[in-house]
């Protein structure tokens, strides 16, 4: 995307005129905004090829700005949404995403809610939209929208979409509710009133997709920090409404190579498809055939269209996404959701998502463990391919303290939980913790804390290395990495390996990719000895 230099004319007649140049996967465009003084509309024309191929009219509200204020408000949206087109779409699409409108006060298509302020709550939904990746038709109703809108806005949906059978779902991800099978204006009413009114709630009302495969894809895997695509389907529509997460196969795709050999598969028994009944429109349940149940869900081109898609979209949320998909019985692809992944869906994918590459795993004693630092990467440490947890936390009261660390201890047992403490306060957190029964709690301190006996501890000491603390205890030797990455330090990692180190705390971005280190060492360690034991034998 380029910019060129936003400036604003004033020609010899008075009109105001501004310009800027955008590229987009659709092509090079030159926008150009105006005020005509003879039809009192501001003017946008877009031109590609040297061609004006689109021609955009708004009213100017000078009642809350002034002219150019109005000009430069036009302008500025037309070209932030034309540059959130991130994949190759036809001219009438990028039309439909800068023009379609349903002239409705509390009721707009889902291709205008991206400049729609108050729409903050589906703003992800909307970049999804325009950054044109495809997405079943739809509409947005916002609380306050009264029943001849919903109805206006239905029949906009219907001629536009062609579709007989809708959705309709809470605009807020977080307990949402979903109604299937919409087929009628009644219906569609009673649903929509239900989220607004007694929600309180933004409605989305989309055309359900009779899906032949749907489910769920993350643009990069958020937890070991691997380049790849992780997708998982299933038949029907199972994904499609969150339905059974057990049954489903498994992809990754190299981000960077695309290349159809190099994507992993883990195609499992699925037993049960839900799909849509043609003559009456339910949603029924069947079992899956023998001949299907062992057969991939998607296939090899489908599974390279999704993952480009999602990387393209990605752009715009310039972290990892994870999308709803679904591919109809056609074999076209649609999105249905979309949100940038946090603390939540780092914690539903640890559930959720199997490991396709087991990490070899070598007995001799080094231990990887995960440091947290607050309290929100706490609570989801304890599902991370983790021997043990790192607790360096500090800046919080006594009482949030004591329940993180509490519920830390319970969900990671009997790995152990290593506390730092630094203060009296933390101690006696750590004893509590102790009397209830949870004995994998240790301590990590400096010399001039005193750790009672009974507790298992680790004393700080010197480090002999330039990076991290080093502490020392009963159990053996712990190394802290602190701020400092361990990964672009591979030198360091292996010498830990050698000194005997027994536990190693680092980020927990860092987990697979140390253990990986640290089984591969161990293995090359291990072959060492078993030629020296060879040579010895020799000898003998």
């Amino acid at each position: 995307m380029v910019y060129s230099l936003l400036k604003l004319e004033k020609n010899m007649e008075g009109i105001r005129s501004l310009n800027t140049n955008v590229k987009t996967p659709a092509g090079d465009f030159h926008v150009q905004t105006e005020f005509y003084h003879t039809s009192q509309r501001i003017i946008t024309l877009l031109f590609y090829a040297g061609q004006a191929v689109i021609r955009i009219e708004d009213l100017p509200n000078l009642e809350s700005a002034d002219l150019d204020d109005e000009i430069k408000r036009v302008h500025e949206s037309i070209v932030r949404r034309l540059s959130l087109i991130r994949v190759p779409v036809s001219m009438e699409r990028v039309e439909e995403l800068l023009t379609l409108r349903t002239g409705l006060k509390n009721v707009a298509f889902i291709e205008e809610i991206v400049s729609i302020k108050r729409a903050d709550e589906i703003f992800d939904f909307g970049i999804l939209v325009a950054s044109g990746a495809p997405v079943p038709a739809g509409i947005v109703v916002f609380p306050g929208a009264s029943e001849e809108e919903i109805e206006r806005g239905f029949y906009l949906l219907k001629e536009k979409s062609g579709a007989e059978r809708f959705i309709a779902k809470t605009g807020k991800k977080e307990g949402r509710v979903t109604f299937f099978n919409i087929g009628s204006l009644g219906k569609l009413k009673r649903a929509v009133l239900q989220i607004i009114e007694e929600m309180e709630d933004t409605a989305i009302v989309s055309e359900m997709i009779d899906a032949r495969s749907s489910g769920f894809l993350y643009s990069s895997d958020p937890l070991t920090g691997d380049n790849t695509v992780i997708i998982e389907s299933s038949w029907g529509i199972c994904g499609y409404i969150k339905g059974n997460k057990l049954n489903l196969d498994k992809y990754r795709v190299d981000r960077e190579t695309f290349e159809f050999w190099r994507i992993k598969k883990e195609i499992v028994r699925k037993y049960t498809e839900l799909s849509i009944d043609s003559e009456t429109g339910n949603i029924t349940e069947a079992e899956i055939s023998d001949d299907r149940a062992l057969m991939a869900s998607l296939s090899d081109e489908e599974v390279l269209t999704l993952a480009k898609f999602a990387l393209s979209v990605e752009k715009n949320f310039s972290r990892a996404i994870r999308l709803d998909f679904v591919i109809s019985r056609g074999g076209d692809s649609y999105f249905t959701d979309v949100c940038a992944v946090g603390i939540k869906e780092k914690k539903e994918l640890l559930r959720k998502i199997s490991v396709l590459e087991e990490v070899p795993f070598y007995p001799t004693g080094v231990k990887v463990f995960a440091e947290a630092t607050d309290v929100d990467v706490a609570r989801t440490l304890s599902f991370l391919p983790c021997d043990g947890i790192f607790f360096n936390i500090g800046g919080v009261n006594r009482e949030i303290f004591e329940k993180v660390l509490l519920e830390t201890a319970e969900t990671a047992f009997p790995k152990p939980v290593i506390v730092n403490v630094e203060e009296e306060a933390v101690l006696k957190t750590v004893k509590e913790a102790r009397n209830k029964g949870f004995t994998n709690v240790w301590t990590a301190s400096s010399p001039s804390v005193k750790i009672p006996p009974d507790v298992p501890s680790f004393c700080k000491e010197e480090t002999p290395f330039v990076t991290g603390s080093v502490f020392k205890g009963n159990y053996g030797k712990l190394f802290v990495s602190g701020d400092t990455l361990l990964s672009p330090n591979l030198s360091l990692i292996r010498e830990l390996i050698r000194s005997g180190f027994d536990f190693i705390a680092v980020h927990p971005d860092e987990i697979a990719y140390i253990k990986k280190v640290v089984a591969s060492e161990e293995k090359r360690l291990m072959l060492k000895m078993a030629r020296r034991f060879l040579k010895l034998e020799e000898r003998i």
